[in-house]
């Protein structure tokens, strides 16, 4: 991609934010010292990337993505990934740490966000909210995002606050604020952030998907929200240990995009984060994970809900398989836009469906394939569940044509260009692959690898990864009509885990109560069922 339709997209991308004008003056008391000029020496360097070409006609070959990066590792072990370009008006500082909810140990679900929460709030310098006012008043934004394998802060601001930016990163790093008072009031608000992800239509769903999809693999097996009953017993312990054993600098990736001079830039990494010390890391300790043999099958009866759903889900190669790329297009097939096959059968040929959305997980491993497809009232999910997975076996068997495939193609590529505009987008994505891939360059070459995907390849994949036998179904329905029988999975050759889960709004997901359903938590003691009471109406909200 050449530097003048970067530097527009990112133009653009920055309009939209309102991120062009002028940050305000720093208050004295937050204002780190003034920035020094490195020394030649103190230049990290330079990587250059040659991303690959695709086997592919010229016609069919990719933008040629060159994003300049620069990376160096700190004594401490912080590792720093630079890509400047020095016409933007904005820099974006990302921190990506190498932990998430497949770190949390069995009984103690959730604590990773619970740590991400208090991270994100303040520290013993800077004040609860503090942070967030320090960022907007100069017109940037920030994020924070804890996921199953890896946690991220990102904030961007105007080019000349790259100071201030830096300061914050690493007093979060080094000083963060474990109070009593502080977990209690994360703890809360986590247990209420939850209660509205479940009481929403359609969001118990997913959480089912996951636990039957990964059955067996505590690791992906449990929800990142964290389970209610550890949630209510969460103690700041919990906190504490998971802080010291995964949040420090050889536990994260310091990424930095936009308009700022390398040399400058890493004086200052180096002022900030140089004094502070590595932690004694807990590496991952990963499981065996379980073969499924069989299909799976879950029904949820959701209060929220108008409609049926149904979510499909097959547990897939990690990330950095080669498989997986074959994957993405495969997903971009079947739902990524109106001329996809689910998109244009379902919502718009047979008009049984509202919407449709297939995805990857993009987890380090295993992934999760999924669709999920939301249908319109009177729809027999039955009848659904056939066109779905009659596409399927089109792509296994006859795979897509060359039109569809040069379609996906696009579609990939004009969503990652699109996506690298925004500085922030660009600083977590760089992150992000020095993280998983262990370079950051590896992300010039992500465009060559979807164009060298071919028709075998889509066809492989299909027929090898999403099978009927490592598919797992779980249907979501309204609440039942007061004398009709209740809803029912098909029944198909092989069987598997299923039961039906209901749940009121806000009250969580109640224990399934399948015939063979998923394995529980390794080292959780068994709970007695609790016994029924009446359905409460949620809470209001204020806004």
């Amino acid at each position: 991609m050449s530097r003048t339709l970067l530097r527009r997209a990112v133009a653009a991308g920055l309009a939209a934010l309102g991120l062009l004008s002028a940050g305000a003056p720093r208050p004295a008391a937050a204002a780190p010292p003034a920035r020094d000029r490195a020394p030649a020496a103190a230049r990290p360097q330079r990587a250059t990337a040659t991303p690959r070409r695709a086997a592919a006609p010229p016609a069919e070959a990719p933008i040629e993505l060159a994003l300049p990066v620069e990376r160096a590792t700190l004594q401490n072990g912080l590792r720093v990934v630079m890509s400047p370009d020095k016409g933007s008006p904005t820099v974006a500082v990302a921190v990506t740490y190498d932990a998430g909810s497949r770190d949390e140990p069995s009984g103690r679900s959730g604590v990773a966000r619970l740590v991400m929460g208090m991270m994100a709030r303040g520290s013993r310098n800077v004040p609860a909210g503090e942070h967030q006012r320090l960022v907007a008043e100069r017109g940037g934004e920030l994020a924070a995002e804890a996921g199953v394998d890896r946690t991220t802060y990102a904030q961007a601001l105007p080019a000349n606050e790259l100071a201030l930016a830096l300061w914050l990163e690493a007093d979060r790093m080094k000083a963060l604020e474990l109070s009593a008072q502080a977990f209690e009031a994360q703890r809360k608000e986590a247990q209420e952030r939850r209660g509205a992800l479940l009481g929403a239509a359609y969001g118990q769903g997913p959480i089912r998907l996951q636990a039957l999809v990964f059955q067996g693999y505590w690791p992906h097996e449990h929800p990142a929200i964290g389970d209610a009953d550890d949630l209510a017993g969460a103690e700041i312990s919990w906190a504490r240990d998971f802080h010291a054993a995964h949040y420090g600098p050889n536990r994260a990736v310091l990424s930095i995009a936009g308009g700022f001079d390398p040399g400058e830039a890493m004086a200052l990494v180096r002022k900030y984060f140089d004094g502070i010390p590595a932690v004694d890391a807990a590496p991952f300790k990963d499981v065996p994970f379980p073969e499924q043999t069989s299909q799976r099958t879950g029904v949820v009866r959701d209060s929220a809900a108008r409609a049926p759903a149904i979510l499909y889900g097959w547990a897939v190669p990690p990330r950095s398989h080669r498989d997986h790329d074959a994957l993405a297009i495969v997903a971009a097939l079947l739902g990524r836009g109106e001329s996809s096959r689910l998109e244009a059968l379902l919502v718009r040929d047979k008009a049984v469906a509202r919407s449709v959305r297939v995805a990857t997980g993009d987890l380090r491993g295993p992934d999760l394939f999924s669709i999920d497809v939301r249908l319109v009232e009177g729809a027999r999910v039955g009848d659904v569940e056939k066109l779905i997975e009659g596409e399927i076996r089109a792509l296994a068997t006859a795979g897509p044509s060359q039109a569809e495939l040069t379609r996906a193609r696009r579609l990939l590529e004009s969503a990652f260009v699109a996506g690298l505009a925004d500085p922030a987008a660009r600083a977590r994505a760089l992150g992000e692959h020095e993280l998983l891939f262990g370079d950051a360059a590896h992300l010039n070459g992500e465009l060559a690898r979807y164009f060298a995907v071919t028709r075998e390849d889509v066809q492989r994949v299909a027929r090898e990864h999403l099978g009927p036998m490592r598919r797992t179904i779980v249907e979501t329905y309204p609440p039942a009509t007061p004398g009709a029988a209740p809803p029912r999975a098909p029944a198909r050759a092989g069987g598997g885990g299923r039961g039906e889960a209901q749940a009121a709004p806000g009250k969580g997901t109640a224990k399934a109560a399948p015939a063979k359903g998923p394995a529980k938590a390794r080292g959780a003691p068994a709970r007695p069922a609790p016994k029924k009471k009446p359905t409460k109406p949620a809470k209001p909200r204020k806004k």
